[in-house]
């Protein structure tokens, strides 16, 4: 018995690359006859498929082989290209020779135009379905790398996306003498939350909070949750007195949680510390930003305070933890 067809695999696209109308025509029919593509869309060069697929993709490309046309040039852009090079690539000739040329300038499989209908049913459908597997692959290896680079209770970057993105950031400022800077942020007394309210309770304030602090960033700056009840922010292209305003946004908008938490809640409040330069490695903006955001819990919280590019380097209290203040 006759597997049926994939629903899916019907639903492919193909692209039909032929110079000589009466070959396109004859490529259309016999995919046609497949009944595999609910779209064919024939194309006379290589050079059309490559403008064509920059707006529409395709399942599979088939390329007539046509003996006195130049050949290939088009395939290596094509293969070199990360969303195209998985696409299959059938090539359909009549002679020997060309169809051995085919196999060698890179074809994923070389056809007889005159093939058996039903053997190019089964050979179409098999490409198809591997391209479909390497889809699925593809989807979750980039799944799993959006995991090892987000928080998971938050949605913003991790500590490791943090690290990556300060250096990438702090080597742009340095090419361009452009200043960047850096907020930490830490919720003031999230200890009494847990204590009060219960751990489940203070994940959902770290939630609001963390989507309190992305509403008020701009799209280039970088969020990440630094650890525990801690936040981060990387400006690039920006000024301490920027990096000021934005900051006094983010305390208004925290402030506005109020009105989504219960009336018996505590009012939620940030430090926040701000540290920003032109050629500070980023270790030393960190450290600047830290004592900064020290300051502000030591001052009364609530409050933002910015660092001297050139302050000296004060001891700070032991943390108990990598990542808690021990005044928080």
């Amino acid at each position: 018995r006759r597997r049926p067809k994939d629903k899916r695999m019907m639903n492919a696209t193909a692209l039909i690359i032929a110079s000589n109308t009466r070959t396109q025509n004859q490529l259309v029919e016999r995919l046609s006859a497949t009944a595999l593509f609910r779209d064919i869309t024939p194309l006379a060069s290589g050079a059309a498929l490559l403008r064509h697929l920059k707006t529409r993709p395709a399942d599979m490309i088939c390329w007539a082989i046509e003996e006195r046309t130049p050949q290939g040039a088009w395939i290596d852009r094509l293969q070199a290209h990360d969303q195209w090079h998985d696409v299959p690539l059938i090539a359909f000739a009549e002679s020997r020779q060309s169809l051995l040329c085919g196999f060698e300038l890179g074809a994923s499989d070389v056809i007889h135009l005159q093939i058996d209908p039903q053997e190019l049913s089964a050979r179409m459908q098999c490409h198809l379905q591997r391209l479909q597997r390497l889809r699925e692959l593809r989807r979750a290896q980039e799944q799993l790398q959006r995991m090892a680079l987000t928080d998971p209770l938050t949605g913003l970057g991790n500590r490791a996306t943090f690290d990556a993105c300060l250096k990438q950031t702090a080597a742009r400022s340095r090419r361009r003498s452009s200043p960047y800077s850096l907020l930490l942020i830490d919720l003031d007394h999230f200890k009494q939350v847990n204590d009060r309210h219960g751990h489940q309770a203070g994940d959902n304030i770290l939630r609001m909070a963390a989507a309190a602090i992305q509403n008020s960033v701009r799209g280039e700056d970088t969020c990440s949750r630094y650890g525990g009840e801690e936040f981060a922010v990387i400006l690039p292209d920006t000024s301490a007195p920027a990096a000021a305003v934005l900051a006094e946004r983010i305390h208004r908008q925290i402030a506005a949680l109020a009105q989504k938490l219960p009336s018996n809640h505590a009012p939620v409040t940030v430090s926040i510390g701000i540290a920003s330069t032109t050629q500070t490695r980023p270790h030393h903006l960190l450290e600047q930003a830290d004592r900064a955001l020290y300051r502000a819990k030591k001052n009364g919280r609530n409050r933002t305070e910015i660092a001297q590019e050139n302050e000296r380097p004060v001891a700070l209290p032991a943390r108990s933890g990598s990542l808690h203040h021990a005044c928080a």
